[in-house]
């Protein structure tokens, strides 16, 4: 294994390929490392003698400017599996899970924490890069048995979901697994403060924790089914972090262990909506037994990286703009229905699409940064948000008072501290509704009623699969935009097929909106967001956007394009721009493509340009100069009655539209 070995050619085609980075591994997936210092790792038995590949490697990287990200796999490891049988996961039966270790035994003292000891004060690595360290499943090892017993009492680690021990058990591991990442990002900066931490996958929406102080960079190895949309889906969720994170989308087509290689153009398109929302990229590929790529992999990623850098200087200095909210909130592990280490992702990411595609910039956000930044948003949108912090409730209602539009759905609202059904929503007073129940079947349809929402959609009742509740208006003022029709029964209570057609109106609105001082009080019956994303109605999502246009008219960017574009709006300081003068850049990325189908991947070969853009920015002052970037070209564009409107004639990939004060 890697007989042939050069570091410094090595560094040479990292650096021929344009990056500034690259992975170096301080533990691999099977548990080895490749170093020669020190007593605590596991060297992997077919390193060539007096090989030191990790420090060969950080030396050649440094000498040229680069940087050494070390990779740190917490999955598996077959020496640990060998000889400590006593720190692998166990299943409900007591059999060992493989080589997955568990990171709540004695390992993490005994073993992980001297073993990441050894190597930040061996080698100068720049970065940590974890791969794993946060809870997934149930472990019924000796040591997790015993700790949340103590924790909890004398329970035992439950062996399902239908064990009433379950979620003090979810809410324990998640914890426990804090303290872990905790613990390492400690010892760690103990030694050597200037090293990033970070952690693949944890933060995400499906993790949606506050970020800790330690961690100094949040990254995820999104799956390959779509990484355009996955890599949007994240950026728009860690943008207003207020961490460096980075989005790894795969040069291979399937997923770890496939060797061939993408188009750059698809890695382009896949990077580019990362880059929209100022973060960084960080290819993932993969080296061969001879620790190898193949040139031309080496050319595709070359290829991309330099689409990277030249719109490096967009991102210098520059920060998102909030406009719309949508709440993804911490305690969504903790619904009514089912209690889970990952959390149901359906409505934030259907949230996300149906906004992408209507051309609405937005951000995902959780409580913390809802709070801090909450005057900066035009509209916040609570999908099925069923637990609300209790702070919360009178900061929107004050919100909404001064001017902001929010949109709740579903039964947000309904859980107490407890996350027990309270039978009324947090919100009564605010949407001037009381909730009565909830209807018992998996779908209904919103029947719109006002013509307001109607553009764009068809002419009949919109089928919703989703969780649905009955309120009733109880404030005069309350406006019933649509009626919630219930599903059609058979004399057996059984849908017709499926799905049942329309069936009699429930007696209750779907779509209700009040006037609140100077901003709007809204309620859906029914999540349009988990709707979409779960069965496509497309009616939907011309219905939300047809109500955020209702109540906020006058949004600070609109974009007309014949097919839909991410639009993701940042303001650039003016010590970074070219000219000394700050800039609003609009970001348009261009996510049309080939779709996955019959179980592989999205892999774009040729991307269809977006023609006939316009893009309208209101501002009071008439720009001093309008670019389209990261070419320089100057578009067409005019500013009349505090609004600057920019012709641009096409969007192959990504194209940012700069407006100069």
């Amino acid at each position: 294994m890697a007989a042939r070995f050069d570091a410094e050619r090595w560094a040479e085609r990292v650096q021929e390929a344009n990056a500034q980075a690259v992975s170096v591994f301080t533990k691999c997936g099977f548990g080895y490392s490749f170093y020669q210092k020190g007593t605590v790792r596991y060297q992997h038995p077919h390193l060539p003698a007096g090989l030191d590949m990790l420090e060969a490697q950080i030396t050649a990287l440094h000498k040229r400017g680069l940087r050494a990200l070390g990779y740190y796999h917490t999955f598996n490891s077959e020496p640990i599996a060998r000889d400590h049988p006593n720190w692998i996961e166990r299943d409900a039966d007591g059999k060992p899970r493989g080589l997955s270790i568990c990171l709540l035994s004695p390992l993490l003292v005994e073993w992980m924490l001297p073993h990441v000891e050894e190597i930040v004060t061996n080698y100068a690595v720049d970065a940590l890069f974890f791969d794993g360290t946060y809870a997934h499943s149930p472990c019924h090892c000796a040591a997790c048995q015993t700790r949340f017993a103590e924790a909890s009492g004398g329970l035992a680690v439950p062996k399902d979901k239908q064990d009433p021990a379950w979620p003090r058990f979810v809410a324990w591991k998640l914890a426990a697994l804090q303290e872990v990442r905790q613990s390492v990002c400690d010892t760690i900066h103990r030694h050597r403060p200037e090293v990033v931490v970070a952690v693949n996958w944890a933060y995400t929406p499906r993790m949606p924790e506050v970020v800790p102080a330690g961690l100094g960079a949040l990254v995820a190895d999104i799956h390959p089914d779509d990484q355009v949309f996955e890599g949007s889906y994240l950026s728009s969720y860690w943008a207003l972090l207020e961490r460096p994170f980075d989005v790894m989308n795969a040069a291979f087509l399937q997923w770890w262990g496939d060797w061939g290689c993408k188009p750059a153009l698809a890695m382009q398109q896949e990077v580019a909506p990362v880059l929209a929302h100022g973060g960084l990229t960080w290819v993932g590929y993969q080296m061969t037994h001879e620790f190898d790529v193949a040139p031309a992999v080496m050319g595709e990623l070359g290829k991309t990286l330099a689409f990277v850098r030249e719109r490096e200087p967009l991102l210098v200095g520059a920060e998102s703009v909030p406009h719309v909210a949508v709440l993804h909130s911490t305690e969504a592990n903790h619904p009514q229905e089912e209690v889970a280490f990952f959390v149901n992702e359906g409505s934030a990411r259907g949230a996300h699409r149906l906004l992408t595609e209507s051309m609405i910039p937005h951000h995902l956000v959780h409580e913390q940064t809802l709070r801090e930044r909450l005057p900066e948003f035009g509209a916040v949108f609570l999908p099925d948000q069923r637990y609300l912090q209790p702070e919360l409730v009178p900061a929107l209602a004050e919100w909404v008072e001064a001017g902001g539009v929010l949109v709740a759905t579903a039964l947000t609202g309904t859980l107490d501290d407890d996350h027990r059904d309270t039978g009324r929503f947090a919100l009564e007073g605010l949407l001037g509704i009381r909730y009565e129940g909830v209807y018992d079947q998996s779908h209904a349809y919103f029947e719109v009623t006002d013509t307001r929402l109607t553009p764009g959609t068809l002419d009949m009742p919109h089928l919703a699969e989703a969780k649905f509740a009955f309120a009733r208006p109880v404030a005069e003022d309350v406006e019933c935009l649509a009626r919630l029709r219930k599903a059609y029964l058979r004399s057996d209570g059984q849908s017709l097929l499926r799905w049942s057609p329309v069936g009699e109106d429930s007696g209750y609105p779907a779509i209700t909106l009040r006037p609140v001082g100077k901003g709007w009080a809204a309620y859906f019956a029914g999540d349009p967001f988990r709707a979409y994303q779960a069965k496509n109605q497309w009616n939907l999502k011309h219905v939300v956007a047809n109500l955020l246009r209702l109540t906020l008219p006058d949004p600070p960017v609109e974009v007309e394009a014949p097919a839909w574009l991410e639009v993701v709006v940042r303001r650039q300081s003016a010590a970074s721009a070219p000219d000394g003068g700050e800039r609003l850049l609009v970001h348009l990325v261009n996510q049309h493509g080939d779709r996955p189908v019959d179980g592989n991947y999205r892999c774009t070969e040729q991307i269809v340009p977006v023609q006939g853009v316009v893009v309208r920015l209101r501002s009071e002052a008439r720009p001093s100069r309008v670019t389209l970037e990261p070419a320089g070209a100057v578009p067409e564009w005019e500013h009349e009655r505090g609004v600057t409107t920019v012709h641009v004639p096409a969007v192959d990939i990504h194209t940012v539209v700069a407006v100069a004060a």
